[in-house]
């Protein structure tokens, strides 16, 4: 406590040490002088307590304290508080040089014993000098001074004691402790009410008793009331009774202020109904004032976490203070007088006058006879109040917290370098209570929980996510049946069918934080539940929540208008799975399996000729190996075995071109796309005449026969282009034309496709000519879907057409040592590899998760678009697990070696041919999902 500054000459007065009495005190008096802010150390305590009279023996001594100059204890006493001082007197002005800290061992005894003096000399000061020296409080006080410490380590020891009592009568005093305590004892302990009105104790458990023993002083009238109800109860009995008086005659209003209860401003369990009665006395606000009955609302919900923690944890006390309005009009005729006092009366009148609904709904949303529901002028009003205040929050979020978070979320950035790019896609699943209602502080409570399916969360959820954050609300973890074992199961799920992305789980006690995720994220998705719908209207896009529509719509989700519907897509419920949608599950969690029987149906009819064929032809069949290893693996389906990938036969090729109606299949890319070209015509059987000379052009077509199909046959060709570029030169060979050094060959293919006569399926990738030039990358894809988006433009023709871009796949590190498969991811993860000298293969999966962004956007987003929409043909999983069967791995034989060693490119046959096993498969869907006209909803 701060003492009173006074000269020595006067006598001391006595003062309170209070923290009132101080802060008076500091603005009563001026600041020091520059000169005289001095810090002198640690003093004892008993040295700083001022008495109303001075003891005898120190009267020509004062404590020194920051302010006005005054003498000082003499150098005998207080020898070197701060340690190494001097003393000097200059103009009768004792002042204090050179403190340090610590006590010089030469002197400890000396400044001790002179304590003790000074404490047995204000003991007899303050009970009177003529008291008995046999007096029991003299004796006390010499007792006192015998028990006092007289080494340094002995003050030290009882320095903690002396803090180890205080701090037990600390903890002693918590209301958690007394509330136990007298708990045991049988004593009734006082609750706070939710009713101000009501003189009974007891009642129900309330969620702000925890706070009881530390509420501020920030109570709603000056003699300490508090309300409970929320400002929209309030504000419409003050309406009320000026709607009377306004139709008696009265035309003008003082103002009144209603501002928000501590129990919405506070409450940690239902943010949506709490967030809905601040909106709903907003709406109020809004609606009162253009008749003039000047009743005006704030929340001020701030003011309850003052001088407190400041931890304030709800999206309530984030939001604008006043509510933003500005950007939305009003919508005259809305809300008239009469419509007003409905409002209030029926809301004042009904069985819970606090539900929001009753100001936002006062004629519900639902028509029970035809299931069909209107928000009506009231909430369609509210409505973008609440996406503009919500986004308001977000972007402050996103400017603080987030921005310190980034670290949290880039904790593996040392593994994938792609992660310290600016690439990151967070996706987060919401799961909360069907409806809120239920309080922490109860022991059970009823919370509907609904799971979705996991194959519901692979097909909303990109492959490209970066993070995939599961977040549960602490009510649907405590009282909804199957929550959190449905977080956990989703939590390892993920790991699986997400390998490279940073999975977490994690109950949010803060609803801000939760609802600030929501909203920001780049993918939303939640099963049923009133915990996503508000930050499901304050998103753009990529988000999917599931509201059960049967027998009855059960929120307003569903009738929002359209300018929110095309925001957010609400899937029916329960899902129902689509034969067509297994192409965004296909390959995606599997394993390789050895499978002698189908060995023989996945060797080619004739080898393949130069160095895609040289394994395969030095190969030397014997009893116990009759086939190249590489050859005897079959590809199974993990988690989903409805959506199988199968070996494809030259039938199967065909029935599906001819029910598209497509006559050309054409394969753009570099060397990896021209191997899985020339697989495709191994397997088919026309493999003959395709050169692999670099002396001559790559490029090469062949006619496939389908007899029995409308098409009759198809063209398959392959153009390389290393970039999906066009330079504007023909290459020849040994003459590329494209690339930073101009090392990579680009033929023109643009031309070739825009111009083609039928329908055609077109193939294409890119990626590993762009070594690390991300933002080269990022450039011609762009520049790549510009293409396809002016061909269609030109063309009609070019609308119809089915695009699939296929992932890149990396090499192996030392695959000249592998002789078999990866079991799963966890095996191949550590031995990824990039840079230079491993051509850039790291840099591969980020270019995937770029192409798979562009991909959405264009399917998803783009209302413009002339192009069709692009498929993705995925074998990134079943090509990592595959260090085997490369043109430089253990089965190649010594007349394959190749210098440098190829670890990316595969020998043919091989798993390459399972790119194209799949690709059959990808194309099966494609027809089922547009002969039934199913939905776009995702195209991962």
């Amino acid at each position: 406590p701060k003492v009173v500054q006074h000269q020595a000459t006067q006598p001391p007065r006595a003062h309170k040490p209070n923290r009132n009495n101080m802060a008076r005190n500091n603005n009563r008096q001026a600041d020091p002088p520059a000169s005289d802010r001095r810090s002198y150390g640690r003093i004892s305590s008993h040295i700083q307590k001022q008495q109303h009279d001075p003891p005898v023996d120190d009267a020509d001594s004062t404590i020194p304290i920051t302010g006005t100059t005054r003498q000082l204890l003499p150098p005998s006493v207080l020898r070197n508080p701060g340690g190494g001082g001097a003393y000097s007197n200059n103009n009768n002005e004792t002042k204090v040089s050179g403190i340090n800290g610590g006590f010089a061992s030469s002197d400890a005894n000396q400044h001790i014993e002179l304590r003790s003096r000074r404490i047995s000399a204000r003991s007899r000061a303050k009970f009177g000098s003529d008291e008995k020296k046999d007096s029991w409080m003299h004796t006390a006080a010499d007792k006192l001074a015998d028990w006092m410490p007289r080494t340094p380590k002995a003050m030290v020891v009882t320095f903690c004691a002396l803090l180890s009592v205080a701090c037990i009568a600390q903890l002693s005093s918590h209301p958690a402790v007394t509330g136990a305590l007298e708990s045991a004892g049988g004593v009734t302990q006082r609750k706070l009410q939710r009713n101000p009105t009501s003189a009974e104790e007891g009642g129900n458990p309330d969620f702000l008793d925890d706070f009881d023993q530390r509420r501020r002083r920030a109570a709603d009238l000056p003699d300490g009331t508090v309300f409970s109800e929320p400002a929209h109860t309030r504000m419409c009995r003050s309406i009320i009774t000026r709607l009377d008086a306004f139709d008696a005659g009265t035309t003008s209003f003082e103002q009144v202020i209603f501002t928000e209860s501590e129990y919405v401003c506070r409450n940690p369990d239902s943010p949506y109904t709490s967030v809905l009665n601040m909106f709903a006395a907003q709406l109020l606000h809004e609606a009162n004032n253009q008749i003039g009955l000047n009743v005006d609302y704030t929340h001020r919900c701030a003011k309850w976490e003052r001088f407190c923690t400041g931890n304030m944890t709800t999206v309530q006390f984030h939001l604008p203070d006043p509510l933003s309005m500005n950007a939305y009009a009003w919508q005259d005729g809305c809300i008239d007088a009469a419509m007003l006092r409905t409002i209030c009366t029926n809301s004042l009148a009904s069985a819970d006058p606090t539900d929001p609904d009753n100001i936002l709904f006062p004629s519900g949303y639902l028509d029970t006879d035809t299931n069909t529901c209107n928000l009506g002028c009231y909430f369609n009003q509210v409505l973008p109040w609440l996406r503009n205040n919500l986004r308001i929050v977000a972007t402050d979020w996103l400017n603080t917290v987030e921005s310190r978070a980034l670290t949290f979320w880039l904790r593996n950035a040392a593994e994938f370098s792609h992660r310290e790019k600016d690439d990151m896609e967070v996706s987060v699943v919401g799961l909360s209570c069907a409806e809120e209602g239920c309080d922490m502080t109860q022991e059970s409570c009823v919370c509907e929980f609904t799971p979705l399916p996991n194959w519901v969360y692979a097909m909303h959820i990109p492959r490209s996510s970066t993070n995939v954050a599961i977040v549960v609300s602490p009510t649907c973890a405590k009282f909804g049946e199957g929550c959190t074992l449905h977080a956990q199961e989703l939590y390892h799920f993920f790991h699986t069918l997400y390998p490279r992305a940073d999975i977490t789980y994690n109950v949010i006690t803060a609803t801000s934080s939760w609802y600030m995720r929501m909203i920001t994220a780049d993918v939303l998705v939640c099963p049923p539940g009133e915990g996503c719908l508000l930050p499901a209207i304050a998103r753009d896009a990529y988000t999917y929540v599931y509201e059960k529509t049967d027998p009855t719509v059960s929120t307003w989700l569903t009738c929002v208008p359209d300018n929110y519907l095309t925001r957010l897509t609400v899937p029916t419920y329960p899902p129902a799975f689509v034969q067509g949608d297994c192409r965004h599950l296909r390959a995606r969690i599997g394993a390789w399996s050895p499978d002698m029987a189908l060995a023989p149906s996945l060797q080619y009819s004739s080898p393949v000729d130069g160095y895609l064929g040289c394994a395969d032809t030095n190969f030397v069949a014997t009893a116990e190996d009759p086939y190249r290893p590489p050859t005897t693996y079959r590809w199974d389906e993990s988690v989903w075995a409805t959506c199988p990938v199968e070996v494809m036969t030259k039938n199967e090729l065909c029935t599906q071109m001819d029910r598209l109606g497509l006559t050309r299949m054409l394969f753009v890319g570099d060397h990896t796309t021209m191997t899985q070209a020339v697989s495709l015509a191994s397997i088919l059987g026309q493999n003959s005449d395709i050169s692999l000379d670099t002396s001559v052009v790559p490029n090469f077509t062949k006619t496939i026969t389908c007899a029995g199909t409308t098409i009759g046959s198809f063209e398959l060709s392959y153009i390389r282009n290393d970039r999906l570029e066009e330079p504007g030169t023909t290459p020849s060979p040994g003459f590329p034309n494209c690339g930073p050094t101009n090392e990579q060959f680009c033929y023109p293919w643009s031309t070739d496709y825009s111009s083609f006569a039928g329908k055609q399926l077109l193939i294409m990738n890119t990626g590993y000519h762009w070594a690390d030039d991300w933002q080269g990358y990022i450039t011609n894809f762009q520049n790549f879907v510009g293409v396809i988006d002016d061909a269609a433009g030109a063309n009609a023709m070019r609308k119809n057409d089915v695009l699939m871009f296929r992932t890149s796949v990396p090499g192996h590190k030392e695959c000249d040592l592998h002789n078999g498969v990866y079991a799963h991811y966890g095996e191949y993860c550590p031995r990824i590899v990039n840079g230079a000298f491993w051509h850039w293969w790291g840099e591969l999966p980020p270019y995937n998760d770029y192409a798979i962004r562009i991909i959405n956007e264009w399917n998803l987003l783009n209302t413009v678009k002339n192009g069709p929409n692009i498929e993705l043909l995925d074998p990134w999983l079943m090509s990592v697990l595959r260090p085997d069967g490369h043109l430089s791995g253990s089965d190649a034989g010594p007349s394959c070696t190749l210098d440098p060693k190829e670890c990316m490119l595969y020998s043919l046959p091989g798993p390459v041919d399972w790119w194209n096993h799949l690709l059959v498969q990808q194309l099966a869907d494609v027809g089922t999902h547009l002969e039934n006209s199913n939905p776009m909803q995702a195209w991962r």
